[in-house]
């Protein structure tokens, strides 16, 4: 009968070991943390790739809108001088 006792002691002691190292509040901070990390890491991956985009929008698009500008003021003159005349 102690045996049986002892069996089943063991039995119910193992399940509550697990569940408190899986419950451990540590554990979880720890997990949440490396969980941000991953997070963040990949964010700045994705922002870097934007950002090298956007950089390589400001270098070609100088160009465009430099001339656009001055087609622009040469439109202006010209649609001066018409409402002038």
């Amino acid at each position: 009968m102690a045996r049986r006792f002892a069996v089943l002691a063991l039995c119910a002691a193992g399940p509550l070991q697990s569940e408190a190292a899986a419950a451990n509040p540590i554990r979880k901070v720890v997990t949440m943390l490396q969980n941000m990390q991953q997070k963040v890491t990949e964010e700045g991956k994705r922002e870097l790739e934007l950002f090298d985009k956007f950089v390589c929008y400001c270098k070609t698009s100088g160009g465009k809108l430099t001339q656009s500008i001055s087609d622009a003021e040469s439109k202006i003159e010209s649609y001066g001088s018409e409402l002038k005349a």
